[in-house]
């Protein structure tokens, strides 16, 4: 009898350990979800180390943290990459640069030694209404609400320019969208007048 009764003490703090040890188990998985949830949470929050280019929006005045106003070096530093002329040597009174490396499809008008315009000419970057090369026309409309102004392009036939012309204080800025007559096929901001030169200088 002592022999039966001491198998089942041991019996049951066997059982008791178990219980304990699931319980514990459980909780832990628990604490473990709970870290990784959070840890995917917070990752996810966090911009990616190369979102900066991708997160760039072309706005009126400006590109990201390249404004209109800024010089070339100011505009470099900003953007992080060192701009670059695209013709050789510039013009003092209008060139276009371009960042060194990286910004596919991005330049800026400069003239008399500050930046004037952004120009978008291939690339995903998109407006701050979500504007971007190869929507349709009616899809730009959509986004501003039927206020970009159309007129005809100068040199394509069929195709338009879509004109925002925003309320002050901005009234001295615009953004164009220019189109083959069915879709975006480039996009600029800036300052008048030059944001409406069709030929970059001219």
């Amino acid at each position: 009898m002592p022999g039966s009764h001491l198998a089942a003490a041991a019996a049951l703090a066997a059982v008791l350990a178990a219980c304990s040890s699931g319980d514990g188990g459980k909780t832990g998985a628990a604490g473990t979800t709970g870290a990784t949830t959070t840890t995917a949470a917070a990752a996810a929050a966090a911009p990616p180390a190369d979102a900066g280019e991708a997160g760039f929006r072309l706005e009126l005045r400006g590109f990201g943290p390249v404004r209109v106003g800024m010089t070339v070096e100011q505009a470099g530093a900003a953007l992080g990459r060192r701009l670059v002329p695209v013709i050789t040597p510039p013009d003092e009174e209008c060139a276009t640069y371009g960042p060194e490396s990286g910004f596919d499809g991005i330049a800026f008008l400069v003239a008399r030694g500050v930046v004037v315009r952004t120009d978008v000419t291939a690339g995903p970057t998109s407006t701050a209404d979500g504007l971007t090369i190869g929507q349709t026309e009616a899809e730009a409309q959509r986004r501003y609400g039927g206020r970009l102004a159309v007129g005809a392009h100068d040199y394509l036939v069929g195709g338009h320019y879509l004109t925002l012309i925003p309320d002050a204080p901005d009234d001295g800025f615009r953004l164009v969208a220019e189109t083959d007559g069915t879709k975006v096929t480039g996009l600029r901001a800036g300052r008048m007048p030059e944001v409406e030169y069709s030929e970059g200088c001219l």
